[in-house]
This record gives structure tokens, C-alpha cells and sequence, in this order.
């Protein structure tokens, strides 16, 4: 049973709360504000009264944290699209309803029912993906009760943190030369929530000296590009569900200032006569609706101050040197790199619906074969693609491909390349749920952090809780006591946990990517295309191309 809670903090004030089985949760706390459209934001140092509520002998003025944040500008449609997209039950959205609007940096905290200031618990912060156009960190799927509890039962628990960020055009357009519209705001967003954290998180309980980052898919590649930015982080641990710097494309400042303008002819301010500054200023107060429609914006830009390097330097990220400086410039200590074995599903269950992407293996046929690779049958043949595979059979295959090369080599990079320690996860434990993909087959984009942050646990049979509960059990050791989780991959056996129906077991390199593998092979195919650049080149000049629907 759920009961409304105030608890005091000691610089913020009174903060209401809901307690229910143990945990406290506050789901709705501003942690920054926004000057004007496109601006950085800046940290908010006290919260609203909102509410009278008798502590003690005294009245007090208590912020309300109890109800559901608003979500950043997006389609409407959003949390529908990403059950469907994540293949979990539509029913995890019965008597959800969530806002939206620009005022969005919003911070949901759970803490142990017995926590209080200078409790000194471990903290978590999870950043959500959705592509950087999607997204909340308080829908229902992301629900960490489950994990929580589970922290509870090994020890004093912990305090876990949900970022809210901006999306879209709101958190990514970029002006180049416009001071008002500077680049990757919603990377500055989730720096500005790190840095509340920092300074907050003590009076709920937390230890600000132990935060382990949790980010998955865009929120992973937001982690990768904060660590690769050279900028010190707030963090020394870190665990990336299937999300790295070549997740997405990037944008160098010329193709950000093409997507601005392109935004403002969809935005319908731009016209005869209308110059640079005043088409700013109109996009700046344009009905917010008209940027929702236009959606298309959403990627980092590069050669900026959070990531000053060029496209073609972060297009070598699946290069294992790439990552060999990335503990001494940013603290970073250890991390437990992790993909699912069909990540690709999620490219898969946006495309099968799509009615203008038809002829799937003749197009990929067509790109292998332009693409410049000396041996593009190989590459055919590996993923057995021929040219009578209907669309359903083709697109599987083709997506298998962008499992392995676009996530796998990415987090094979990182724990490879990386000079602290690293800890490879495979997530091999199929969706159980119907969707486009049958059942219980394949371990899908999202699956893995949606299962072991628990919000599916009622709908799962034992075979399943078990081996999620272990799996919990073990990034909990490493966020929440700094253990190991299992043995850390080196150069010599590349250890790697496997999390299957069977279990977790603990494998090395032949098991996963010996040569008589599929991904071995991939990956020597790699090699031979074009040495240390070869990952690069299937992902960028094969993969990518087929995605984007490039010629």
C-alpha cells in the first residue's frame, strides 16, 4: 500500500514523497531551469513550496514530488511506440498519462525507507535512451522498485536517480555562430543533473564520493561521450547497456547549422526577406507543437567543447585505441560494457512496419557490393543474405549483422581499449513476450535494462526471475559495493558473462568470438577489408548506409 511521506532535507527543505514497500520515491524534482529556448540550462539550488504539511510541532512549506514529471517534447504516440519497439506487455501503460512541456529537467529519486541525511548509500543514476528524441526516465517500464528492494536485501541499499534531459531539436539543434543556440544541450542537461546529484544527494541518504552512472542505448553513448570528452565526471563507475559513441550518427558543425535551417522552413518561420537573427528569434517563441512535428533532430555534434574531435576521429570509436585514454581524462575507474545478442531487433521492429522500406536484401546487396569491400560475398554469405530472401527473412539477417558489428565490436572496443577495468556482459536471454520477433528467441534493444530494473518481473516465469535476480545481483555487487562481478576481461581470456535461460555462466574469447564463430568471423572479415579501420568500414559504409536508406 502507498502512503504519501514528507521527508526533510536538510538544504531543500521538506519534500513529499511516496512510501510503499520499504522504498520512498520522489518522482518529480527539478534539478535546473532553462532561460529561453535553446539556452543552457542552470542548476537549481532550491525547490518551489508547493504545499503546507504539519512536520512535527511546526507547518511546514513542502515540495510536492509525488507526481508523474512532464517528458520532454516528442511524439505523443512515444511510450506506446517504445513498449512496442522494446517488445514488453502494452499493458505496463494501464493508467499511465504523462505530460509534456520545455520545462522538463526533472530528477525521480528512490531511497531506502530508512535513509537520512548522511547515510552515506551508494547512488546510482540512470540515464534513459530513446535515439535522443524519445524518453522518460519515469515511465513505467523504467520502474526501479525491483532492484531497489533487491539492494535492500544485500545490504543497506541504495539511492537510484532518474535523469530527465531534452530531446529532439529542444536539447540537440545547434546554430554554429548563434550564442543562443549553442550545441548538445542535453548532454549539458544530464552534467547538470550529475552536478545536483553532487551536491544534494547527501541529504537523501547518499554518499556523493560512490556514484555509479547507468546509461542504456542514447543514454549509454551520453555516458561514452561524457567520458570521452576529456571533461572530469562526477562518477568512477559505470555500466553501458548496449550504447557507445557509434550507436548514432554524429553532425560536424556545418550539417548542424543545414538541420537548423532545414527545422526552420518546417517550423514555417523562414520567408522572403526574413534574415539569420530574426529566423533565431522566431524559432525561439514558434509554437512548441510545430517543433514536435518536425521532429528529425537528435544527434551530438562534434567539434564542440563537450566532443572536440572531427567526424571521421569518432567514426574509429570501434577501434580499441580509441579508448586507451579514457580513464586518465575523465576518473573513470571500471565499467561493465554490455550489448544484447539481438540488438539490432530494434531496427527490426521499426522497419517491418515501415511501408517505404521494401526489397530489403536487394538494397543490402546493392550497398555490400558499392561499398568499396574487396570480399562483399563474404559478407553475404556469413549472414547467409541472398537475394530471394523475402522482406521478414532479410531484415532479420541484415539486423543480425548490426548486432554485431554496430553494438558487439562497439563494446568489444570498449572493455578492449580501455586501460581500467572492464567487465563484458552479453545479454543472450530472449524477450518472453509476443511481438514482430517470435517470443523467448531473441534478446532484444532495451530488454536487458527493462528486465533488470524489474518492472516485468510479475509477467515472467522462474526461469527467467531467476536469471535476471543473479544478474541484478551481480551489477549491484559492482554499482553498490564496488566488487567484481565477474572475472574482468583481458587481452589473454577475455572473460565475458553470459546471461542466458540457463543462467549466468562465465565463458572466453572461443566461446563467443572464436574463429569458428559468427562474430569471429565478422570480425577477421574486418580485418582483411582494412586492418584496425575495418569495423569502421562494415559499420559506416555497409550497415549505416542500409539503415539510413543510403545509396
Amino acid at each position: 500500500m502507498a502512503t504519501a511521506n514528507t521527508f526533510h532535507h536538510p538544504t531543500l527543505g521538506s519534500i513529499k514523497g511516496i512510501l510503499r514497500d520499504g522504498l520512498l520515491r520522489f518522482t518529480n524534482i527539478p534539478y535546473a531551469t532553462i532561460p529561453h529556448r535553446f539556452a543552457r540550462s542552470s542548476l537549481l539550488q532550491q525547490l518551489p513550496r508547493t504545499a503546507s504539511t504539519s512536520v512535527g510541532n511546526g507547518l511546514h512549506d513542502a515540495y510536492d514530488a509525488t507526481g508523474i514529471p512532464p517528458a520532454s517534447i516528442q511524439p505523443f504516440d512515444a511510450p506506446a511506440n517504445e513498449v512496442k519497439g522494446c517488445q514488453i506487455p502494452p499493458e505496463i501503460l494501464d493508467g499511465f498519462h504523462e505530460e509534456q512541456s520545455e520545462d522538463c529537467l526533472r530528477l525521480s529519486i528512490t531511497v531506502p525507507a530508512h535513509a537520512r541525511p548522511g547515510n552515506d548509500l551508494p547512488v546510482l543514476v540512470f540515464v534513459h535512451g530513446g535515439a535522443f528524441f524519445l524518453g522518460s526516465t519515469t515511465r513505467p517500464y523504467y520502474d526501479p522498485s525491483t532492484l531497489c528492494r533487491q539492494a535492500l536485501e544485500q545490504a543497506e541499499g541504495c539511492v537510484f536517480v532518474g535523469v530527465n534531459y531534452r530531446l529532439g531539436a529542444l536539447g540537440f539543434a545547434h546554430l554554429p555562430g548563434a550564442h543562443s543556440v549553442p550545441e548538445n544541450n542535453g548532454l549539458y542537461d544530464q552534467r547538470i543533473a550529475f552536478e545536483w546529484v553532487r551536491r544534494f544527494i547527501a541529504g537523501f541518504g547518499g554518499d556523493a564520493g560512490e556514484i555509479t552512472a547507468l546509461g542504456q542505448s542514447a543514454g549509454g553513448m551520453s555516458l561514452t561521450a561524457h567520458d570521452y570528452s576529456g571533461l572530469e565526471n562526477v562518477w568512477r563507475r559505470r555500466v553501458v547497456f548496449s550504447g557507445s559513441l557509434v550507436t548514432m550518427p554524429v553532425k560536424d558543425g556545418k550539417e548542424k547549422e543545414a538541420e537548423f535551417w532545414s527545422l526552420a522552413e518546417k517550423t514555417g518561420v523562414m520567408g522572403v526577406g526574413v534574415g539569420r537573427e530574426e529566423a533565431v528569434e522566431k524559432l525561439k517563441e514558434v509554437d512548441v507543437g510545430r517543433i514536435r512535428d518536425a521532429a528529425g533532430v537528435g544527434l551530438l555534434c562534434v567539434e564542440s567543447e563537450m566532443l572536440p574531435y572531427s567526424d571521421a576521429s569518432m567514426k574509429r570509436m570501434s577501434t580499441p585505441a580509441a579508448w586507451s585514454n579514457v580513464g586518465d581524462s575523465a576518473g573513470l575507474e571500471s565499467q561493465i560494457v554490455s550489448s544484447t545478442t539481438y540488438d539490432g531487433g530494434i531496427s527490426y521492429n521499426l522497419m517491418i512496419e515501415n511501408k517505404d522500406r521494401k526489397g530489403h536484401a536487394k538494397a543490402f546487396f546493392d550497398i555490400a557490393n558499392s561499398s568499396g569491400l574487396s570480399h562483399p560475398q563474404e559478407l553475404l554469405d556469413l549472414y547467409n543474405i541472398t537475394t530471394t530472401d523475402d522482406d521478414p527473412v532479410a531484415l532479420r539477417k541484415i539486423c543480425q549483422f548490426e548486432t554485431d558489428i554496430g553494438f558487439f565490436a562497439a563494446s568489444l572496443a570498449q572493455v578492449s581499449g580501455f586501460p581500467g577495468k572492464s567487465y563484458l556482459l552479453l545479454f543472450d536471454l530472449g524477450s518472453p513476450f509476443e511481438g514482430f520477433l517470435p517470443a523467448g528467441e531473441c534478446a532484444t534493444h532495451t530488454w536487458d535494462i527493462i528486465a533488470m530494473l524489474g518492472s516485468c518481473e510479475k509477467w515472467l516465469e522462474d526461469e527467467y526471475r531467476t536469471a535476471i535476480t543473479d544478474l541484478r545481483d551481480r551489477v549491484l555487487r559492482f554499482s553498490v559495493k564496488g566488487e567484481e562481478p565477474w572475472p574482468a576481461w583481458t587481452e589473454d581470456e577475455g572473460k565475458a558473462m553470459v546471461v542466458g535461460k540457463e543462467g549466468l555462466s562465465v565463458v572466453g574469447f572461443d566461446e563467443y568470438m572464436g574463429a569458428e564463430t559468427r562474430r569471429g568471423k565478422m570480425l577477421k572479415l574486418a580485418e582483411k577489408e582494412a586492418g584496425d579501420d575495418g569495423r569502421d568500414l562494415l559499420w559506416s559504409e555497409v550497415c549505416r548506409r542500409f539503415l539510413m536508406a543510403e545509396k
